[in-house]
């Protein structure tokens, strides 16, 4: 069965790396209902952009990464960049 769902574009901080990418949210939803759902363990990123927080460095962009729910110190939304 499908779902339909929007993309939010989002920056995660971790311990470590700062993620950018797309996270996919039920339509309709907000991201904070996405967080709140504890049936999950990790969120689906994709079209990811990976830096290390220590030097701002690149060091991958990998267009699929899994993220454990518990690694994130923080989440947000932000405004997608212009193409």
């Amino acid at each position: 069965m499908y779902t339909s769902k929007d993309t939010v574009r989002v920056m995660i901080i971790t311990k470590d790396h700062r993620i950018e990418g797309d996270m996919y949210i039920l339509e309709g939803s907000r991201l904070t209902d996405a967080l709140n759902s504890k049936g999950k363990d990790f969120y689906a990123i994709t079209e990811a952009r990976i830096f290390r927080v220590a030097d701002d460095t690149l060091l991958a962009t990998p267009s699929y990464v899994a993220v454990a729910r518990e690694s994130i110190a923080a989440i947000f939304p932000v405004e997608p960049e212009p193409a």
